[in-house]
């Protein structure tokens, strides 16, 4: 899987995480463990980002 899909997955679960806070489907626990799984999915693709080259790439 390439670094660009992965981050895209990863932006996708955490999409899907806000909605489920937002839309208040969880109880008190499982929102703590949705936000802590956010915090890790976000923490991941900025370590990925900051592997990066620096280059932008034109994708079409």
């Amino acid at each position: 899987m390439t670094k660009d899909a992965e981050i895209t997955e990863r932006l996708e679960r955490i999409d899907e995480i806000i909605d489920q806070l937002d839309e208040a489907e969880c109880d008190r626990d499982e929102g703590g463990d949705l936000y802590e799984e956010g915090q890790r999915l976000l923490a991941e693709v900025r370590d990925r980002l900051d592997d990066g080259s620096g280059d932008i790439v034109d994708l079409e």
